[in-house]
């Protein structure tokens, strides 16, 4: 299976003042990426090859 994401900014929580409490970018997403491929046998490294 191959999956093609098109990340158009981060995701930012805000608190009830409008300041920044949080955050879930293309960085977060990689981790993800790599700790499922680690689960399933794939090695984490298999996410490189991922990339341009």
């Amino acid at each position: 299976m191959r999956v093609f994401f098109i990340v158009k900014g981060p995701l930012i929580w805000l608190d009830e003042n409008g300041e920044s409490v949080g955050h879930f970018d293309v960085h977060d997403y990689i981790a993800l990426c790599r700790n499922h491929h680690e689960k399933v046998g794939l090695g984490a490294d298999a996410v490189d090859k991922l990339f341009r």
